[in-house]
């Protein structure tokens, strides 16, 4: 049924809930960052529910994400430099004891109605994840985001 729908929506096949910072989530959402790099990652174009970490504490948006190019971290750095000047530094700390990782081009961003930690919790059994968690682990919680964005695709 879930794959009969996001083909219906033209969704990626794997869908997942990724953890997001405020900062860098603004940045995806006014669209000045258009890649986002790391440490590890699927090897596959996916799509991902947003999940922005304290204070929002909220799911908030759906990104599709196309195929992963995992490059060493020289390479992410240049990258980087190049997009968005300055951003060396940080980069290298967060890739700091790694050699390699991951630039994921950003391909859509579609924000919706907000599902707030409280009712994730309590109606989903919802813990956020550290990184990234698939969706399909809880199925409750897939139906509930696939409708949301269908939702919206639909206006």
């Amino acid at each position: 049924m879930y794959e009969q729908l996001l083909l219906s929506l033209d969704l990626p096949q794997r869908t997942i809930i990724l953890s997001l910072q405020p900062g860098p989530y603004e940045e995806i959402r006014s669209g000045r960052k258009k890649i986002e790099f790391r440490r590890r990652f699927i090897k596959e174009p996916v799509g991902a529910f947003i999940y922005v970490s304290s204070p929002v504490k909220q799911i908030k948006a759906f990104i599709e994400f196309g195929k992963p190019e995992q490059e060493n971290v020289s390479a992410l750095i240049s990258i980087s430099e190049k997009l968005y000047p300055g951003t060396g530094d940080s980069l290298k700390e967060y890739f700091k004891g790694m050699n390699s990782g991951y630039a994921i081009p950003i391909l859509s961003f579609t924000e919706f109605a907000p599902l707030s930690l409280e009712l994730l919790k309590g109606g989903y059994h919802f813990s956020p994840p550290q990184s990234y968690m698939n969706l399909s682990a809880n199925p409750l919680l897939e139906e509930a985001l696939l409708q949301k964005i269908k939702q919206k695709k639909l206006k």
